[in-house]
């Protein structure tokens, strides 16, 4: 069995015991054996994972079934620790609360790992890299346009209104430098047709969205990108360590890649300053 084959069987079993269970910490299944136990956790045999379900590809619903990102390797890390997984929809801001309120073990949420510690929470590992990119139309068996902070002055620019981008490109070129959208699909329909020629977003979201518009590519970062973390609370060093092992494991086997190639398709690995990307070290 290959590596991407073994990957996708881990996968696929971690997000099978998610759906026996509903993702509401049900019955366990008999086939799991717990490694880790409260007080590391704080139900026996369940792992409590917070997600953000407004926010896919990261996590969302889909047909009835939480599903993303975040879903994903939250299933993988609570499947390799022997436990059940039980998803709690909240938002970033929320989590540190949570956190020390033992309402939630982990909490995921696309938070990067500075992000983490200046909120007062300490990061178990990163699981995937993140930061804006730019997006344009790539008709099939042309090159990719060549896209520089420089060059990208003299083009037409869009972006998501308030988004990490939009604030990015507003302190490097200017207020109203790029035409903003309210929503990001928005500007992949005005890339698609031809009012912009750039559109800068997160790179992953965007790669999510762009698979459905046809020629429509990744092509290029904008800045370096930043590991995003699961993140434990302050005093829990012991679950820390358990964690980033764990997901050093899922790293090392392939797992990660193939959860972010399931919800990214080929997006190229971004560059993080003094990592890559699926380093689990902050």
């Amino acid at each position: 069995m290959t590596r991407t084959k073994r990957a996708l069987a881990l996968i696929l079993s971690a997000v099978l015991l998610v759906a026996v269970t509903g993702c509401g910490g049900g019955e366990k299944p008999t086939s799991l054996t717990p490694s880790i136990a409260p007080p590391l956790i704080a139900k026996e045999g369940v792992l409590r994972a917070g997600v953000d379900l407004s926010y896919p590809p990261f996590a969302g619903e889909d047909k009835g079934q939480k599903v993303g990102i975040d879903v994903d390797v939250a299933a993988a890390l609570a499947e390799r620790l022997g436990l059940t997984l039980e998803l709690v929809d909240i938002k970033p801001s929320d989590a540190p609360a949570a956190l020390q309120n033992k309402q939630i073990d982990v909490a995921f949420g696309a938070l990067s790992l500075a992000d983490a510690v200046l909120a007062g929470l300490t990061p178990a590992g990163s699981y995937v890299a993140d930061g804006p990119g730019y997006f344009s139309i790539v008709a099939s068996g042309t090159a990719a346009p060549e896209v520089t902070p420089a060059s990208l002055a003299g083009m037409k620019v869009g972006c998501q209104k308030e988004s990490a981008a939009f604030w990015k490109l507003e302190s490097e070129y200017g207020q109203g430098f790029a035409t903003s959208f309210d929503s990001l699909r928005e500007g992949f329909d005005a890339l698609k047709a031809g009012s912009i020629d750039i559109l800068v977003a997160d790179a992953l979201v965007g790669a999510y969205i762009a698979r459905d518009y046809a020629d429509v590519r990744f092509v290029g970062q904008h800045g370096q990108a930043a590991g995003l973390g699961v993140v434990v609370a302050p005093d829990a060093t012991e679950l820390e360590a358990v964690v980033r092992t764990t997901l050093d494991a899922l790293a090392s086997e392939g797992v990660l890649d193939t959860i972010r190639t399931k919800w990214v398709g080929n997006l190229p690995a971004l560059e993080v300053a003094g990592s890559t990307e699926t380093s689990t070290t902050p």
